[in-house]
């Protein structure tokens, strides 16, 4: 069973991943300030990351069969951390970028066996509050690293540039821990690998003709399709709507407190209700939601509707996990959960493309538009679900 001092290890690690992942844009918006370059680097080595670390989480269950949960972990941190100090030697944004890459790829996988190892060793009762938990402390934790990045980065100390010395700074403390988990490691029995991976190297896609998965999959993608660049374009609705531009970090703000309370919340709900009524309900209260961002123009209800707007999208997140994992038993929590992050990854490349699209077609309206029809839908699968599971898990 789950351990506190193994669940305080494993938020730490969550925490330190968390914040070097989101310090990233901010530390290339310099270097490219640095450099001289376009702004639109930034976000393609960010897309590139994020479709590298979708790829790579693919080969979570390799990793673990052969290193364990805790040397994984491990080897994603070194690898955060090992981009991070080579990127601080770069001398142009395609060096850096190329750094960052290699230090994004291990985003997924953390999380996919952080996931299973916790689904595996917690008591089904406290499954919801565990991982809300874990999800909400690595919100808490982004927050001091990436406001040191873009606070330090601005300054130059001795004539080397902030984002340098921030650069090496996180990466030596990346390869720090990296090293103290590696060697602390060799007293882990790893039970989730003996219990979960088998002789299995890469997911079962198989596992999808089972109708139940697959429902439950098609939840989650439609989930990460309606609400996960929810706030990457709430800024571009709200400057169409006429909102001062100065007033948008309150929106900010009440979107990323929402977020943190939503995720505490919404997984204790999931061990009271269950995660199918938790979902269900978050999705039609998104549905309304968008409708009213829509439709009104009052600056008080749109800070308000910000903040309901971060309960129910990232609190959503701990009900995903214990949706995906209800049709299937255990032996096959590492399937599930790389599979889900690989279609929900592929999802998020796709989508700020086509919203881009649309919103240039349509306008940012249609983009909500189409959010809030898509979350109306996503319980649909939930509806036709039985939410058994099969006898047999067939690989």
């Amino acid at each position: 069973m789950l351990t506190r001092s193994r669940f305080i290890l494993i938020n730490g690690y969550h925490i330190l991943v968390d914040g070097l992942f989101d310090s990233i844009p901010i530390l290339l918006a310099f270097m490219v300030l640095s450099f001289g370059d376009g702004g639109e680097a930034v976000g393609l080595v960010v897309s590139l990351g994020t479709a590298a670390g979708t790829a790579a989480g693919l080969g979570t269950l390799l990793l673990a069969r052969n290193f364990g949960f805790m040397r994984t972990i491990s080897l994603v941190t070194a690898t955060y951390g090992a981009g991070f100090i080579a990127a601080s030697y770069s001398n142009g944004i395609v060096t850096a970028g190329l750094c960052f890459i290699v230090a994004l790829s291990g985003h997924n996988i953390f999380h996919n066996i952080s996931f299973s190892y916790l689904t595996a060793q917690t008591e089904k009762r406290r499954l919801g509050r565990v991982i809300s938990d874990f999800t909400a402390i690595g919100d808490i934790g982004r927050i001091p690293l990436v406001s040191l990045a873009a606070f330090a980065a601005a300054y130059t100390i001795a004539e080397v540039p902030g984002w340098r010395i921030i650069c090496f700074g996180y990466g030596a403390v990346g390869l720090g821990a990296a090293l103290w988990l590696f060697l602390d490691a060799r007293r882990d029995k790893n039970p989730l690998q003996e219990t979960q991976y088998g002789e299995r190297s890469f997911p079962s896609f198989g596992i999808l003709r089972q109708r139940e998965v697959l429902l439950a999959m098609m939840a989650s993608v439609l989930n990460a399709f309606s609400n996960n660049r929810i706030f990457t374009f709430l800024p571009l609705l709200l400057l169409d709507k006429g909102i001062d531009p100065k007033v948008i970090g309150s929106f900010a703000f009440g979107f990323t407190v929402g977020s943190f309370l939503g995720k505490m919340a919404c997984g204790r709900f999931v061990d009271r209700y269950g995660p199918r009524r938790v979902f269900i309900i978050a999705e039609c209260a998104l549905t309304a939601l968008l409708c009213v961002l829509l439709a009104v123009d009052s600056l008080a209800v749109i800070v308000v509707i910000a903040l309901l707007l971060g309960i129910v999208t990232k609190g959503t997140v701990p009900v995903i996990q214990s949706i995906i994992i209800e049709p299937v038993r255990e032996n096959v929590y590492g399937d599930i959960f790389a599979i889900n992050s690989f279609l929900r990854g592929i999802t998020d490349m796709l989508t700020p493309l086509l919203f881009g699209l649309l919103a240039a077609a349509r306008g940012m309206e249609s983009v909500y538009a189409v959010m809030a029809v898509t979350a109306s839908v996503a319980a649909v699968p939930l509806l036709l679900s039985s939410g058994k599971k099969p006898p047999v898990e067939p690989l």
